[in-house]
């Protein structure tokens, strides 16, 4: 007769439960991870951030994370800048950008967090998931004064993509600037289009302008063959469209443009390109990394004022872009549907 098999004990279940994934997610503190986790062998799944701040060894080490270790060392900081910024909405951070504070005196500086200090009134600072962050329009204030202008425009317009009504607030605040930086502040407040469907649309159509494409808008709207459909970047007038990575070519109405599908990803993006094509469209697909905003920037003046002269502009950030030509000798070049003539 077989003796029944003993149930683990307490213990064993716990350290196989955590050895799934229940360990709790720092970061955490030395005395924290301490109190949460006593056992040894299982706080060697930590890694240190910081000195006396550490995450789980699966954890993704990134400015969110980073950012919310600054706040637990500080509780009395603030975040600003691009760390307020990220927990707003915006997406466009480099990687490795550091996490930003603003603290009541001042401190030593240490590799890797940026310390801000001077003047921060209660109506700047608000909370989001429990820390202490700078509110939008200050944040945005922030961004004008601390990045380059483009690196500026881009992160306040996805914050506005992700906070309703903060491009009126925008322009309501710049309506009369005053102040440190105020003139800043309203440069890039003037720059945004609120349409903007990502990070990549915003710099493509910033960097355009720079080289004497300023016809360029986000969420440009035309009817083909009967269905109207939204294109990412497009300048009418050029008869051009700029398809970016993290946005679809072109979408219907009631779909996101930036569904974040790749620009051959489907068969109804692919027909839609068709469409536009034939309707004499020249269609630009932007793939691959950006070169830096300050490389290879072509001089106003340097390209020629049609669609032609759109592409060299484009593979000198994006080289790997690709051009889709209007296919002019196709029976319908006609988005409007006004030169259809009636057989008799």
């Amino acid at each position: 007769m077989h003796s029944p098999t003993p149930s683990p004990g307490p213990a064993i279940v716990t350290s196989v439960a955590r050895s799934v994934g229940l360990l709790p997610p720092g970061p955490l503190t030395t005395a924290e991870l301490a109190a949460a986790v006593p056992d040894p062998r299982e706080r060697e799944r930590y890694v240190r951030i910081w000195h006396g701040v550490y995450r789980r060894d699966d954890q993704v080490d990134d400015l969110r994370l980073r950012s919310e270790a600054l706040a637990r060392i500080w509780p009395e900081g603030v975040l600003r800048g691009r760390s307020a910024a990220l927990l707003w909405g915006d997406d466009s951070a480099p990687p490795g950008a550091p996490p930003e504070i603003w603290l009541p005196a001042t401190r030593r500086s240490r590799e890797g967090r940026v310390y801000r200090y001077g003047a921060m009134p209660s109506a700047a600072v608000t909370e989001v998931g429990g820390l202490r962050v700078t509110t939008p329009l200050r944040t945005c204030r922030d961004l004008a004064c601390d990045l380059g202008p483009e690196d500026a425009v881009v992160a306040v317009e996805r914050m506005c993509a992700a906070i309703p009504g903060l491009a009126g607030r925008l322009a309501a605040a710049t309506a009369h600037p005053s102040g440190r930086g105020a003139r800043r502040f309203a440069n890039v407040a003037a720059a945004i289009d609120r349409r903007s469907v990502s990070a990549e649309s915003s710099r493509a159509r910033l960097r355009l302008a720079a080289a004497g494409f300023d016809g360029f808008r986000a969420d440009h709207r035309i009817r083909i063959d009967g269905r109207e459909l939204a294109l990412p970047l497009a300048d009418p007038a050029l008869r051009c469209a700029v398809v970016v990575p993290g946005a679809s070519p072109v979408a219907s109405p009631g779909r996101s443009s930036g569904a974040g599908t790749s620009p051959a990803a489907g068969a109804g993006a692919e027909r839609h390109l068709v469409a536009l094509c034939r309707a004499g469209w020249t269609i630009l697909v932007v793939r691959g990394p950006s070169a830096p905003a300050n490389a290879c920037r072509p001089q106003v003046g340097t390209v020629p004022s049609d669609a032609g002269g759109v592409l060299p502009a484009l593979r000198s950030w994006w080289p790997g872009t690709t051009l889709l030509p209007p296919l002019l000798g196709e029976p319908v070049a006609d988005p409007l549907g006004i030169w259809a003539v009636r057989s008799a």
